[in-house]
């Protein structure tokens, strides 16, 4: 009897090791032969699988917010508390988050010139942004910030000390730097709660 074979499980091991070999090796040595090694598989499986590198990358990039997605799911909570919690999901705190960051930043640049891949990217960007958007939303919600906040221009401004605080934490070689980090956020809603934001 043929053996059968979970097509969802073989393309998320794919996924990973592609998105191993991207954070190790980097993307020149993104290829089929390379992320068959690291998967364990032949490479024609492999092929069937990823028609086409750009398919391989985007599935990459998809794997990234589909994994960041049911992070957020399983959160609970609500508040200032909830709000860190979420944002830290974004953060590169632990290997499987620097990981993501990696790929995120090696495939984002060549999007620039790869207009296949600039939909996917925009995507993940996009959802960095509503996480954002949700986080000013909730300390709204709980009264922490003011309602008369500026949601729109604060989502933005939250977006872009995130990315900033992600690539500082991506070349800290601090053992401190997370909780650094994490006190920049809570004091910037604690300023942005009291109004000096």
């Amino acid at each position: 009897m043929p053996k059968l074979i979970d097509h969802a499980q073989r393309d998320r091991e794919i996924g990973e090791a592609a998105m191993r070999v991207l954070a190790r090796d980097g993307l020149v040595a993104l290829s089929v032969r390379k992320v068959a090694e690291e998967a364990g598989l032949a490479t024609a499986s492999l092929r069937r699988a990823f028609p086409t590198q750009a398919a391989l990358r985007s599935f990459c990039l998809d794997g990234i917010r589909s994994a960041v997605a049911d992070r957020l799911r399983r959160l609970d909570g609500d508040g200032g508390r909830f709000v860190i919690a979420m944002l830290e999901e974004l953060l590169p705190l632990d290997e499987v988050r620097r990981t993501e960051l990696m790929v995120q930043l090696q495939l984002g640049s060549l999007a620039l010139t790869d207009g296949s891949l600039a939909p996917s990217v925009r995507e993940l960007s996009g959802g960095v942004r509503r996480v954002c958007d949700a986080a000013i939303a909730e300390l709204v919600r709980v009264g922490e910030v003011p309602a008369s906040v500026d949601a729109a221009f604060e989502g933005d401004r939250l977006h872009a000390l995130l990315d900033g605080l992600a690539l500082r934490l991506l070349w800290s070689t601090d053992s401190d730097a997370g909780a650094r980090a994490r006190t920049m956020l809570e004091r910037h809603f604690r300023m942005l709660g009291r109004g000096d934001g």
